[in-house]
């Protein structure tokens, strides 16, 4: 039984494992995280399009935590023929479009995540070339929820940087004047006018300006901006951008670190971009680990809280994995010490009691006894013993007051003879 007992397994091992897979889970979990939020990346840096002819619905969608930034829209008939071939009839009506195209699609679905529109004439106005095959061709970005916004008054110069190696990236630029900002930008000598008037044609000159680079300065003025406004009214430039990590957007949109385009807009001498790059050139599997380690450290810049909890629970998980796996081995341990203490002490017990009943039986050997009650004697029990001892106790001290009643009647009797003889000879 004392064998077994030292083979005996440790069941305290198995909640360690239990606990180790489900740290192993849940750190699985967690890096599926990182790689959706690679995807999330990669969806809120590019630019997205979308079409559909009529009859058809539109739907433009963006990942959550990010809202629809429309950057143009174009409904009509062009040169892209995206639904079919036009009558030869209607030749001449190939390139017409309407007008307020942009401003519906901004009216119904700039800064929402989900947008689905039925694509007709009548949701647009009147109908820019009826008979003509027309299709309505969106381009938008997906604007991030924490974003950077800058505002600079007319008259002023804009300027956006990036801390390396980070570059800028443009979601939306307005030039003009809302309704309701009466403190942006005032003017004291004109009111501001009572509707507004903004040119949303300003986010593909500011976005030519400032893309994929980590300083640009735009000069905040009707010369290079349309005025959409009255002569006299106060107007402002507001640009709303993030800074991205170089590696992404140039995996994101590669073309444009190729192009060598020069702005229209006045802009500030920036240095090259193979200057601005801080990693070298190297293979695509260093390249993606780069990614994946901008990837970590941009998920735990943005979300701190998150990266230090998870931090705090890992090395919470590992004390209590450690303690638990202590407690297991000192457990164990105490176990195996235990048992190897009581095993000896066990089989020197057996041997003092053999020889305790050797020296029990001797004892007995030498008594005046006989040997039969001797022998008997040492197979009896202390209890059994004891009571023995008891009844001859009670036996002798029997006999002994039998004893004293005898000598009391002999001495009676031996008085009454005396007596007798006396009372006998005092007759006579």
């Amino acid at each position: 039984m004392r064998t077994m007992s030292w083979t005996r397994p440790c069941y305290g091992l198995d909640w360690s494992h239990s606990l180790f897979y489900l740290t192993l889970l849940l750190w699985t979990r967690r890096m599926n995280g990182l790689a959706d939020f690679s995807n999330y990346l990669s969806r809120i840096i590019t630019s997205h399009s979308a079409h559909a002819c009529d009859g058809q619905p539109l739907r433009l969608h963006c990942p959550r935590h990010s809202t629809i930034s429309i950057q143009s829209a174009f409904y009509g008939s062009g040169a892209a023929r995206l639904c079919g071939a036009d009558p030869p009839l209607r030749a001449h009506n190939h390139s017409c479009s309407a007008f307020t195209a942009l401003q519906k699609l901004l009216s119904e679905c700039q800064s929402h995540r989900d947008c689905q529109l039925p694509v007709t004439h009548l949701l647009f106005g009147k109908d820019p070339c009826p008979g003509t095959a027309k299709y309505l061709h969106v381009d938008y970005k997906c604007k991030p929820t924490e974003h950077k916004r800058h505002v600079v008054c007319e008259g002023g110069t804009m300027i956006l940087r990036c801390k390396p190696p980070k570059v800028l990236n443009i979601y939306a630029a307005v030039y003009g004047r809302s309704l309701g900002q009466t403190d942006t930008c005032p003017s004291h000598l004109t009111r501001p006018p009572p509707f507004e008037c903004l040119n949303h044609d300003a986010v593909h000159l500011v976005t030519k300006s400032c893309y994929s680079k980590q300083r640009c300065a735009v000069a905040v003025s009707n010369q290079t901006f349309r005025d959409p406004c009255f002569p006299g009214t106060r107007k402002y430039l507001s640009v709303i951008y993030s800074c991205v990590p170089q590696t992404l957007l140039r995996e994101a949109d590669p073309h444009i670190f190729s192009s060598t385009s020069s702005p229209s807009v006045d802009t500030e001498k920036a240095p090259p971009l193979d200057q601005e790059e801080p990693f070298p050139k190297g293979s695509d599997s260093s390249g993606a680990m780069m990614s994946n380690s901008l990837l970590t450290y941009a998920y735990i810049k943005e979300h701190a809280e998150m990266a230090a909890l998870l931090f705090t629970s890992s090395v919470c998980v590992g004390l209590l994995l450690t303690l638990l796996a202590v407690s297991v081995r000192v457990t164990c341990r105490g176990r195996r010490l235990r048992d190897h203490r009581l095993a000896p002490k066990s089989l020197s017990q057996t041997v003092n009691r053999q020889e305790e009943e050797e020296e029990e039986e001797d004892d007995d050997d030498d008594e005046d006894d006989d040997d039969e009650e001797g022998t008997e004697s040492s197979f009896i029990s202390a209890a059994e013993r004891k009571a023995i001892y008891g009844w001859e106790e009670v036996t002798y001290v029997s006999e002994a007051a039998e004893r004293a009643e005898r000598i009391e009647r002999r001495e009676m009797i031996i008085q009454e003879i005396w007596m007798n003889a006396y009372l006998n000879g005092s007759s006579c």
